[in-house]
C-alpha cells in the first residue's frame, strides 16, 4: 500500500487522544511559581505567589519530555539542603491553569490575558444578555406608550 500523504506515516497522530490528568496540588515545602527567565543549563527564574524571585532547577526526568516557556505555573520544591535553590516538580498545562484559576488557587498575578477563567467569560455574558433583555423591554414599553 502507497502512502498518498508523502510525508511520514500518520498512524500514531491518528489513533492518539489527550487523556485528562488529575489535578496535582503542592504538598508540604511545595508552592505554585510562574517562570519568568530561562537561563540555560536547566535553571530558571521563578516568581513564587509572594512575589519573590528564586531559581529553580529542572530536574533531569523532565528532559526532552516536557518544554518548559516563560508565563508557565508549576510547582516548586525548597530544597531541605540548600536555601537558595528549588527544584521543579510539576507543570501545568492550559486546562489545569483554567480548573486552578476557577477554585482560586493560584493568584491572579500568575494569570496571562490569553488564559481567562471559564467563570469570567459565564459573569461576563450573563451580564451582557441582561443588558440586551432590559433594553428590549424599555423600547418595547415606549412603542406601548406612542400608541
Amino acid at each position: 500500500m502507497v502512502n498518498k500523504k508523502k510525508g511520514k506515516n500518520n498512524k500514531n497522530k491518528r489513533n492518539s487522544f489527550v487523556e485528562k490528568r488529575t489535578l496535582f496540588y503542592p504538598e508540604d515545602l511545595q508552592e505554585y511559581g510562574k517562570i519568568t527567565n530561562l537561563l540555560g543549563d536547566r535553571r530558571i527564574n521563578v516568581m513564587l505567589a509572594d512575589n519573590t524571585e528564586v531559581l529553580a532547577i529542572i530536574p533531569g526526568k523532565f528532559r526532552k519530555r516536557c518544554w518548559m516557556k516563560v508565563n508557565d505555573i508549576i510547582i516548586v520544591s525548597k530544597r531541605e539542603f540548600q536555601e537558595d535553590r528549588w527544584d521543579v516538580c510539576y507543570k501545568y498545562n492550559d486546562d489545569e491553569i483554567r480548573q486552578l484559576a476557577k477554585e482560586k488557587e493560584i493568584p491572579n498575578s500568575f494569570l496571562d490575558n490569553n488564559i481567562t477563567s471559564t467563570t469570567d467569560i459565564f459573569i461576563d455574558s450573563e451580564e451582557e444578555n441582561q443588558d440586551s433583555v432590559e433594553e428590549e423591554n424599555s423600547s418595547d414599553e415606549e412603542l406601548w406608550e406612542k400608541l
